[in-house]
């Protein structure tokens, strides 16, 4: 049986018809992510300075022999109460002797009657250390108009053989020796109020070995 061509034509029309529908009704496609607004990060909070001031600090590193003075050394920072370090570095460096090179002797003279050759002198090596006086503090704020005040000092210096207690006035190889003092402590303290916050007795020269400290308000 032969369908009439008219027959065919109105199928095809009626398939496409239907195809276009379904094409019209596929749902939109998915947002791509990577196509969205950026995100924009949110502004950073700036730290609160209003609470925040500067201390004078005053440090005194002075030495007794006795109940008499010998050296004082004066030091002054300005530390700020937000925790931020201020320091002081100051010295020099100090060659100290490590070892003695002999050379070899000279050779005996070729000749008779010839004056031997000068034995060369000894040669000397040397490495360097530093001396002197660091510093570090640091304050932050308390209640009541009061300041926690850290501070760390560490001073190192050189004196002979002759200078100590234990020698017995004898003088001994004349080489340098070097001491160091060194102290950590956490003070409370006020505006204008100092302290006395370590004392320490040196074992070979006896000295005794203060540091003070004052703060002042700068305004």
């Amino acid at each position: 049986m032969k369908i009439p061509f008219r027959v065919l034509v109105a199928a095809l029309c009626l398939s496409v018809i239907v195809v276009g529908k379904a094409w019209a009704q596929e749902p939109d496609p998915a947002p791509n992510p990577a196509a969205r607004a950026p995100v924009v990060a949110p502004p950073a909070v700036r730290p609160d300075f209003s609470g925040v001031v500067a201390l004078k600090v005053s440090i005194v590193l002075a030495r007794y022999q006795g109940e008499r003075r010998i050296s004082s050394f004066p030091y002054d920072l300005t530390v700020r109460t937000d925790g931020k370090n201020a320091s002081i570095r100051m010295g020099a460096r100090v060659p100290l002797p490590n070892a003695n090179f002999v050379p070899a002797p000279p050779a005996p003279p070729a000749k008779p009657g010839e004056q031997p050759a000068k034995t060369p002198p000894p040669l000397q090596s040397f490495s360097f250390r530093d001396v002197g006086t660091n510093i570090d503090c640091t304050a932050t704020n308390l209640d009541a108009g009061r300041y926690a005040v850290t501070v760390t000092i560490e001073d190192t210096s050189v004196f002979t053989a002759a200078d100590s207690l234990n020698t017995g006035g004898q003088r001994g190889s004349g080489l340098p020796t070097l001491r160091t003092f060194r102290t950590t402590n956490a003070l409370v303290l006020r505006d204008g109020q100092s302290t006395e916050f370590t004392a320490a007795s040196d074992k070979i020269s006896g000295e005794v070995t203060k540091a003070e400290v004052r703060i002042s308000l700068i305004k």
